[in-house]
């Protein structure tokens, strides 16, 4: 119960209070912008890190078979972002005195959907795009691979698990577009993508679809630990898939720019990539940090076009154009979307880049 003083106190009109809350506010928001611009200048610096990522690997792919890449690259990768988040739990857990845990304890009814997940993301999505890279090109997987988070919305929508808005609409309908232009320009005779594109699109509906079933895997035992897990089951089953490919493929002569693909793009590309995002999250938030990802195509093209003259067509850039367009509008500008975090999550998970 307040005291008399307390409540005559509170009744007395408090301007300069108001105003200190006010200046409150504003230096709270000053803090968040503070912490907030060192996560938009490194998350800048890996839009051009993920880019150049496909370029890297399209090189590497006129030396090696594009399994045993793939797969080399999946696993510097996979063990360097296993490392950092076994690192971060490790300081975490030195601090409450707990014993560092990556991997829970999982109940044996879920095992079969997490054996399900692992195959979808960690085996058949990089095995298919890779694939499908060495029948295209870079900066064309990259686009194939920002329609990734659209088709997953999409899907939500008809499962009844996300909402779309009136901006989501015209976005899907942006994205479709470009589908569609891209579909058209890859069966060109000139062109002769369509095989790539089809693989390419296979890989897309694996991640679409280990992004669906590991949401109650996540929810149950936490995102981080899932990642893990399925990163280590499937990596090891894609590793003993492409194991005789990786016997006969000749190390020893393998150029500088190939050895960089394999080390630095999966290490620092893929491993470190999906850490940089993750604490991104935490103070940027799912929406801001998708919306780099979704800038990765364009960064694609540009240093594909600069690094080794790769220069798209005219439907590959309205197909690009539009795809990026409609990505932003759904996922950035439409307010009624609900599925952000996941797909985010998304990004944070794929480790075939």
């Amino acid at each position: 119960m307040p005291s008399p003083e307390s409540q005559d106190v509170a009744e007395v009109p408090d301007a300069g209070g108001a105003a200190a809350r006010r200046d409150g506010t504003a230096e709270a928001r000053r803090g968040t912008s503070e912490a907030a611009w060192p996560h938009h200048t490194v998350l800048l610096l890996f839009v051009f890190l993920w880019g150049g990522n496909f370029v890297l690997a399209e090189v590497a792919l006129r030396e090696m078979a594009p399994i045993s890449f793939s797969v080399s690259r999946f696993l510097v990768g996979g063990a360097a972002m296993i490392g950092l988040l076994y690192a971060q739990r490790a300081v975490r857990a030195r601090r409450r005195g707990d014993a560092v845990r990556l991997f829970p304890r999982i109940d044996r009814s879920d095992w079969p959907r997490l054996l399900v997940v692992a195959v979808l993301g960690a085996t058949l999505a990089p095995w298919l795009g890779i694939e499908g890279l060495g029948l295209t090109h870079g900066a064309r997987a990259s686009l194939w691979l920002a329609l990734g988070p659209v088709l997953s919305t999409g899907i939500g929508f008809v499962l009844r698990t996300e909402e779309i808005g009136r901006t989501g609409y015209v976005g899907v309908v942006l994205a479709g577009l470009g589908t569609f232009a891209l579909a058209i320009d890859g069966v060109r005779p000139e062109q002769g993508y369509w095989l790539g594109d089809l693989l390419l699109l296979g890989a897309l509906l694996a991640a679409v679809a280990e992004l669906h079933l590991i949401k109650p895997l996540a929810s149950k035992y936490g995102a981080t630990s899932m990642v893990a897990a399925r990163t280590t089951l499937g990596g090891l089953l894609y590793l003993l898939i492409a194991s005789p490919s990786l016997v006969g493929e000749p190390w020893g002569s393998l150029g500088l720019w190939t050895w960089i693909a394999i080390l630095a793009g999966g290490a620092i590309g893929v491993g470190v990539g999906q850490w940089v995002k993750v604490r991104a999250l935490r103070t940027l938030g799912p929406t801001r940090v998708v919306l780099y990802g979704n800038l990765v195509p364009l960064a694609a093209l540009l240093i594909a076009w600069l690094a080794i003259g790769t220069i798209p067509s005219i439907l590959e850039g309205a197909a690009g154009a539009l795809i990026v367009v409609g990505s932003i509008l759904l996922q950035v500008l439409d307010r009624s979307a609900t599925g952000t975090v996941p797909k985010a999550e998304t990004s944070e998970v794929s480790t075939s880049g």
